[in-house]
């Protein structure tokens, strides 16, 4: 038997127990959801500075175009 026969079989093996719902929904609570709430956890703060950033800016923006169009408005 040679290494890519068991390797396939292997794969189909991996393949057919992961469409088993008990198995998908251990694979789900136990590995893919800590590992997901471990990455926002430490992606939090940047993601909190990040859009305050960017609310600022969008600030910054509609206030500069309001005062331009008041002085465009107030020299006629």
């Amino acid at each position: 038997m040679s290494f890519n026969v068991i390797v396939e079989k292997l794969l189909e093996s991996i393949k057919n127990e992961l469409k088993k719902d008990e198995v998908l929904l251990k694979l789900r609570n136990d590995v893919i959801k800590p590992i997901v709430e471990q990455v926002l956890n430490i992606i939090y703060p940047y993601l909190l500075c990040l859009s305050i950033l960017f609310i600022t800016v969008i600030l910054v923006i509609f206030i500069i175009l309001f005062l331009n169009i008041k002085i465009c408005y107030s020299n006629n």
